[in-house]
């Protein structure tokens, strides 16, 4: 604690004077030395002095003590994902924003705001906050920039910027001995970025890595989260078997847990790995599961509502996947989402038995955007496919070229 600064800092909120302050305590140039830190008081003028502005010392150390534990108590809330009580910690703290200024804590304090405010997804927040720590790096200790690092990291991670996440990760897995209460998280996030990338095998191997650590600390809620990524891995490393075992794992720890949000997910992630599978009929009945759950103001149930559609059409029921297109069209134009709108207008022609309008539209509109977006590899693959399937029996062979990958 900076006894000195906190002296000062009450003294000037009291508008108090140096003399008024000091006054049958000690000179005025002694407490100037202690208001700047250079000299040490002994405890009984630093007694006399705070008793002056209506301070206890006793009550100062146990607020530093209190600071310590709550900051503790909000980076565990944040690695067991416990919202609520992530919250709850974080007011806690903010009753104490004028004694943590003068403590060691303060920089550290600083960062953990950071990693709330990821951890709640308010992004604009954390780059205001990332920008002022930024001015006092200089002052930091070296755990404190690697918070920093990583915690900038996870912002780069939600805003979609996968590979430069991906570099800095690689960076400070090199740079910083991983034995902390971060490693676990590291590495996971490490895993989700492979897996972004469709480096499913690096995806995998920090995936176990994770998982792991997460065993070893009894994180459930986070062990879920590492089965759903290993799950998404194998399924693109096409090791179909194991991706079910982690699906069952994720459905009977998600139900015992009443995990809703993730349940939809992974019902939906169940129905995408039996359409790969080829198990049309199973994936339609595992997407309408977690369309019946699913939060329907957000692009997941378009891509649910998507999958089901495509399902029903590769099953050739015309009518329930006009109508599942026709509503995805719809909840697309709401939601202002030009990739669900683009890509139901073209079934929508296909169904209508607009074919030659539906290929000029998937020409000209849907991989135009697809390029322009730099999104969606394995759309732009799937839709060109077919471009190329269309040109080669319409005997244009030089467009088939233009549109294989």
């Amino acid at each position: 604690m900076q006894i000195g600064s906190l002296i000062k800092y009450h003294r000037t909120k009291k508008k108090m004077t140096q003399s008024e302050l000091s006054i049958e305590i000690c000179s005025i140039p002694h407490l100037s030395k202690i208001e700047s830190n250079s000299k040490e008081a002994n405890v009984e003028t630093i007694k006399l002095l705070l008793s002056r502005l209506e301070i206890d010392l006793q009550d100062v150390e146990e607020s530093e003590q209190n600071i310590h534990k709550l900051l503790e108590q909000l980076i565990n809330n944040i690695h067991y994902l416990e919202v609520d009580k992530a919250a709850i910690t974080f007011s806690e703290l903010d009753e104490y924003k004028e004694t943590i200024a003068f403590t060691k804590h303060i920089y550290l304090y600083e960062i953990y705001k950071l990693r709330y405010f990821l951890f709640i997804k308010d992004l604009m927040s954390a780059e205001e906050q990332i920008r002022w720590l930024s001015t006092q790096k200089q002052n930091f200790s070296q755990h404190e920039k690697y918070l920093l690092s990583y915690f900038s990291t996870i912002l780069l991670i939600l805003r979609g910027n996968y590979r430069e996440a991906d570099e800095k990760l690689t960076i400070i897995i090199q740079k910083y001995a991983m034995n902390n209460n971060f490693e676990g998280e590291i590495y996971y996030h490490l895993a989700l970025v492979k897996g972004y990338m469709e480096q499913s095998g690096h995806a995998i191997y920090y995936g176990k890595k994770a998982m792991n650590f997460y065993k070893d600390h009894f994180n459930y809620k986070r062990i879920l989260h590492v089965h759903m990524s290993l799950a998404i891995n194998y399924s693109q490393s096409r090791i179909y078997e194991e991706a079910l075992v982690c699906y069952e794992h994720l459905i009977r720890n998600s139900e015992m847990l009443k995990e809703n949000d993730l349940l939809s997910k992974i019902y939906h992630n169940i129905g995408d790995l039996r359409h790969k599978m080829g198990d049309y009929s199973i994936a339609l009945d595992y997407f309408n599961k977690s369309l019946s759950i699913f939060n329907k103001n957000n692009e997941d149930y378009l891509l649910c509502l998507h999958n089901i559609a495509v399902t029903e059409f590769r099953l050739e029921k015309w009518i329930n996947s006009k109508e599942s297109f026709s509503l995805l069209n719809e909840e697309s134009i709401k939601m202002k989402d030009s990739q669900y709108r683009l890509y139901s207008s073209f079934y929508l022609l296909l169904l209508d038995n607009q074919k030659q309008k539906a290929m000029a539209f998937l020409e000209d509109k849907v991989v135009p955007y697809l390029v322009k977006m730099d999104k969606q590899t394995e759309s732009h693959h799937y839709f060109s496919k077919i471009l190329v399937e269309y040109f080669k029996n319409e005997g244009k062979y030089e467009k088939a070229v233009k549109f294989t990958l």
